[in-house]
C-alpha cells in the first residue's frame, strides 16, 4: 500500500515478526477441534474466494468486547474456545482462544478450495510449508493453515455444506490483499490454488495486480515498503466512516497504526490493531 509509513507496518506485522511464534502455537490451536457449526448451508462454493476469517487470540473476552464496541458484532459460544462472530444478521467469522506465551492474536484468512490435499501437495512443490495438515471438522469440512514459500500466513477449506455468499456489508469483510517483497511471484503462486485469472486496474493513481474468478476479484496484492517486515495476508472490514470508527477504535484499547491521510487511497482506510495485537484494515467506501 503505497504512502504506508515503515513504523505503522513493523507494528501491523509484529505477531509475524516474533521468530515465528504464531507458526508454532497454530499446531494446537483450537481452530482444529473435532467438530464446529458449518459457515454455510447454502450449497454453494465460492471456489477461489476468502470465505471464512478465524480470529487466533490468547483473550475470547478482551476480544469480544473489543470488536463489539468498534464494529457492533454480535457472538454466540459454541464452547470455551470458540465463538461464533456474525453482523447484520449474518455468520462473518470464528474466534478461537489460543494460549501463547508472546500474548498475541492474528486473524487468519480461509480460501475455499474443492481439494485440500491438492494444495498442500502444490505449496510444498513450490517451497511452502505446511502448518496443520488436513483436518477434518465435523460439521464444517477439511481445513490446512499453511505458509507460502515467501512466508505469507493462510488457510484453506472444504466445506462440507457450502460456502456463504459474496455479499458486502458495513462492518464485515470487503478485501483481501497479500503484502509481498514480490508481488508477482506470489500472484504465480496463488494462481494454482484455483481457476483464476490475473488482473490489473488503477486505483487511486497507481496499478494494482488482483486474481479474478469467474469475473469476481477474489484478492489482491501489493509490494511491501520495507524488505525486513514478513509477508502476511492483511483483510479489509468496511465501515460507513473511517474517522468515527478509528475513534471507537481507541476508545476500546485499540490502536490506530495508520490515521487516514489523503496520501493514502485519497483518506478512505486506515491500519487498526485490536488489544491483542491482530491487524486490520477499514475502508470507508460506497461499494
Amino acid at each position: 500500500m503505497k504512502g504506508v509509513s515503515t513504523l505503522a507496518i513493523k507494528h501491523f506485522l509484529k505477531p509475524l515478526l516474533l521468530s515465528g511464534a504464531l507458526a508454532a502455537v497454530l499446531t494446537g490451536c483450537q481452530l482444529t477441534q473435532p467438530s464446529l457449526p458449518a459457515i454455510s448451508d447454502s450449497g454453494t462454493k465460492q471456489l477461489g474466494h476468502v470465505v471464512w476469517h478465524d480470529l487466533v487470540t490468547p483473550d475470547l473476552k478482551q476480544s469480544q468486547t473489543f470488536y463489539q464496541a468498534v464494529f457492533d458484532w454480535q457472538f454466540r459460544a459454541v464452547n470455551d474456545d470458540y465463538v461464533l462472530v456474525s453482523t447484520n444478521g449474518q455468520v462473518i467469522a470464528g474466534m478461537a482462544k489460543l494460549d501463547n506465551k508472546q500474548n498475541n492474536s492474528h486473524w487468519l484468512a480461509l480460501v475455499s478450495v474443492a481439494d485440500v490435499d491438492s494444495v498442500i501437495n502444490s505449496t510444498r512443490s513450490a517451497g511452502g510449508k505446511t502448518l496443520i495438515g488436513k483436518t477434518t471438522i465435523t460439521g464444517r469440512g477439511d481445513i490446512a493453515v499453511l505458509e507460502d514459500p515467501q512466508g505469507a500466513l493462510f488457510s484453506v477449506i472444504n466445506t462440507v455444506n457450502g460456502d456463504p455468499s459474496l455479499t458486502i456489508n458495513n462492518n464485515s469483510w470487503i478485501w483481501q490483499e497479500v503484502w509481498s517483497d514480490d508481488p508477482a511471484a506470489s500472484s504465480a503462486f496463488y494462481q494454482q490454488l484455483a481457476g483464476y485469472s490475473t488482473a490489473q486496474k488503477t486505483l487511486f493513481g497507481a496499478n494494482y495486480s488482483f486474481l479474478k474468478i469467474n469475473s469476481s476479484p477474489a484478492f489482491g496484492f501489493v509490494k511491501k515498503p520495507d524488505a525486513e517486515i514478513g509477508n502476511t495476508w492483511v483483510n479489509y472490514i468496511k465501515v460507513a466512516d473511517v474517522d468515527a470508527t478509528i475513534l471507537k477504535v481507541t476508545a476500546a484499547g485499540g490502536q490506530v497504526l495508520m490515521a487516514p491521510n489523503d496520501a493514502v487511497r485519497n483518506g478512505t482506510v486506515a491500519i487498526i490493531r485490536d488489544p491483542a495485537g491482530a491487524g486490520l484494515v477499514i475502508q470507508e467506501t460506497t461499494k
